[in-house]
């Protein structure tokens, strides 16, 4: 896939079409659960399963 670029001006239309379609631009979500909220979660879930094989391996090579 090659990048095209494109010279031309959107008019008024295609720009707000662009704007309803797009979906970041939209915000059609929360933004502190998307960027705050699960990767906090994730973060933690990491930290849970790195301690879990912590104690893994002392239980079996301890």
């Amino acid at each position: 896939m090659k990048l095209q670029i494109v010279k031309d001006q959107a008019d008024e239309n295609t720009f707000q079409e662009w704007r309803e379609e797009d979906y970041m631009n939209k915000m059609d979500f929360n933004p502190l659960v998307m960027f705050v909220v699960i990767p906090t979660i994730v973060q933690a879930g990491c930290l849970i399963f790195m301690g879990g094989a912590m104690l893994l391996n002392t239980a079996i090579f301890a």
